[in-house]
């Protein structure tokens, strides 16, 4: 991306989002000069970012835009494209080196200087990987060495060599937090052009190349996160970060003196200029604070912050202290602070200096600036880093038409595109049908589910697949894969629409229509079948199945179209069937003979008893009267009397009891 791209009448507009105050300016290149034509600061009302990292989008939306809106009137300039830092918040810093061979008959171009670290920012992206670290954006790097033949130089520019190589430092920050900043750039309708981390935008102004041959350390004390870089031997050799600083001093004057957390960020800022501070607390009553008491009150607070900024200086240091430490931002005008640091690092007083915008090298501004102190030094450098870059932070690409920016640092392809701009993977990935499994007349039966239909990838027209490497200005066309539909039948399916046979059945002629049986029930045709279903049908009765529909018995004599069959043998249509009854000779039984009201009879067993002789007759109790009498041989009988041949029974019914 050219320079022209990415400004508006060759001016660059740069947003410092911090964690207190939101500043931004406009300017441009004259000569060698950045010119600063106009700025505008405004402070969030609430806190909706912590320690550098937004946590309200709409309401750190709210304030850009009231930024943005300030310098477009002052400017007359329609902005649409920003330059952005991130503040340190889990910053991860990895440092690496590459080599590339070269063509020794030709001078080195801007081109082979791009292609050499953009090949070192691709191995510090694998080194993140290799170590499970890879939702991670970088937002910046710094050279610390080229190699020309193995030969340390500070340009690579116009020279001639078999083989060139770059020492660099690549600094990494989480998605998430880029993503906000983004988020929140969309909200406004501003596109990032350039972004950077906000040490190194600091340092570009702070601290110029000719100084960096010396061991010195930067420290932005902002309101959220205090930010470390430290240069040697002409090269920004480390990165680093302290999630504390200014709000940490506020905190404990909102607690003692019982006012608004705003109230409290006034009072912190005139601790370095007023002998006695007036407030209002948040019942209404007026107060009043000495300096003395005031800088006693936050005293605890600075020491925990020296103690950790000190501690993050000697660690990327090596152990040892820098020759000074410049300290910038809004937090580097808090009295005692730059002691208390000299002091940790047991360095001269005079060492820990603060810099402001007077110090700036090859910086102008129109007029003088209501941001001249420390904590305009940050969105120079922003701004100076993005009039220099040279243009490979960004690649832009079109995916299904919408237009994205992504960071183009290491060989990307289809896959890694996608995940950046959060696509949907569930678009890519496609499930055939489920297959449906019943049991049909006994046996398995599978209807299988459609097939899927993947997802399918163009790059430009031209088939591609994820694994396809992707380039700036490339257009990325995804069809969205498509289910196969699970498996459905019913039983209509299975049965046929003409289900009837016709045949004779011992001489007459029948008709049968054959029954669907799902799970053992009679179904209609259009019954669903569900995975599990024991489905039974067949158009063939058996001749047992006939024999039981018409109550006859099965085991007499089959015949099918004269034929012997069996039970189980099949009807088929026009077959002529008989069922013949067999009647088994009456086999001889020893029996008596009596006599009943006088008729003889023959009772079939030889141990009868009384009860028995109902066996042979139809005693009708309707509407008879009187009690019933039963006489054997004379006598009154019992139910249980034996009785014998020749015996004579008499059963009437008589007006007396016993009678």
């Amino acid at each position: 991306m050219s320079l022209s791209q990415s400004t508006t009448d060759n001016h660059i507009f740069a947003l410092d989002i911090g964690t207190r105050t939101v500043i931004g300016i406009v300017g441009r290149m004259e000569g060698k000069n950045y010119r600063v034509i106009a700025e505008e600061m405004v402070e969030h009302e609430s806190r909706s970012m912590f320690d550098g990292q937004i946590h309200d989008i709409p309401q750190v939306a709210e304030v850009v835009a009231q930024v943005k809106s300030g310098l477009e009137q002052k400017t007359g300039l329609k902005l649409d494209k920003v330059a952005v830092a991130a503040a340190g918040r889990s910053l991860k810093t990895v440092r690496c080196t590459a080599e590339l061979e070269h063509d020794a008959n030709r001078e080195i171009e801007l081109v082979d200087v791009r292609s050499l670290e953009l090949a070192a920012l691709r191995i510090a992206h694998r080194e993140l990987e290799s170590n499970n670290i890879a939702d991670y954006y970088c937002v910046g790097h710094c050279v610390i060495t080229y190699m020309l033949d193995n030969m340390p130089v500070s340009n690579l520019l116009g020279h001639r060599a078999a083989k060139i190589g770059v020492e660099i430092v690549a600094t990494f920050l989480p998605v998430s937090v880029v993503n906000g900043l983004y988020a929140v750039l969309h909200r406004v309708d501003l596109e990032p052009v350039n972004l950077t981390l906000e040490p190194i935008a600091a340092i570009d102004v702070a601290i110029p190349a000719s100084f960096r041959l010396l061991n010195l350390a930067l420290v932005d004390i902002g309101a959220g996160t205090s930010d470390i870089a430290v240069t040697r031997d002409g090269s920004i050799i480390a990165y680093g970060m302290v999630p504390m600083a200014g709000d940490e001093i506020t905190e404990p004057i909102v607690e003692k003196l019982l006012v608004e957390f705003n109230e409290a960020e006034r009072i912190k800022r005139l601790a370095g200029t007023c002998k006695d501070i007036t407030y209002t607390d948040i019942l209404g009553i007026t107060g009043n604070i000495a300096q003395s008491e005031l800088l006693q009150l936050i005293e605890p607070v600075l020491d925990r912050l020296a103690d950790a900024i000190s501690a993050n200086i000697l660690d990327l240091n090596g152990g040892v202290p820098p020759k000074s430490v410049f300290c910038i931002g809004g937090g580097a005008r808090t009295p005692k602070l730059a002691d208390k640091l000299a002091q940790k690092l047991q360095m001269d007083p005079e060492r820990v200096v603060m810099r402001d915008r007077s110090h700036l090298r090859n910086v102008v501004f129109d007029e003088k600036s209501f941001l001249s102190g420390p904590e305009g030094v940050t969105v120079v450098g922003i701004a100076t880093i993005a009039l220099t870059s040279v243009g490979y932070e960004f690649m832009s690409v079109r995916v299904n038409g919408n237009e994205y920016k992504l960071f183009n640092t290491r060989e990307i392809n289809v896959s890694q595109a996608l995940g950046l701009i959060r696509f949907d993977p569930r678009n890519l990935i496609s499930k055939n049908g489920q297959n449906l499994k019943f049991s049909f007349n006994g046996k398995e039966h599978i209807v299988y589910g459609e097939l899927s239909q993947p997802a399918r990838i163009y790059i430009n027209n031209k088939e591609a697949n994820l694994q396809s490497p992707v380039k700036d200005g490339d257009d990325i066309m995804v069809i969205k894969a498509v289910n196969g539909r699970d498996a459905s039948a019913r039983v209509s399916d299975f049965v046929p629409r003409s289900s009837e046979i016709r045949f004779k059945l011992n001489g007459t002629d029948r008709k049968w229509r054959a029954k669907a049986l799902l799970n053992g029930a009679e179904a209609e045709p259009s019954t669903p079948i569900k995975t599990g279903d024991n489905l039974e049908f067949n158009a063939n009765p058996t001749v047992g199945q006939v024999a039981k529909a018409y109550h006859l018995n099965t085991i007499d004599k089959i015949l099918i179209n004269g034929r012997i069959s069996t039970p189980q043998d099949q009807i088929s249509p026009g077959d002529m069937v008989e069922i013949i009854e067999i009647i088994a000779p009456a086999e001889h039984i020893a029996g008596i003979k009596i006599t009943i009201n006088g008729k003889e009879l023959v009772l079939n067993k030889s141990d009868a008893i009384f009860v028995d002789i109902f066996n042979l007759i139809d005693m009708n109790t309707t509407n008879q009267k009187g009690f019933p009498v039963m006489k054997l041989n004379g006598q009154r009988a019992h139910f249980t009397d034996p009785v014998q041949d020749g015996d004579n029974i008499e059963i009437f019914w008589s007006d007396q009891e016993g009678k």
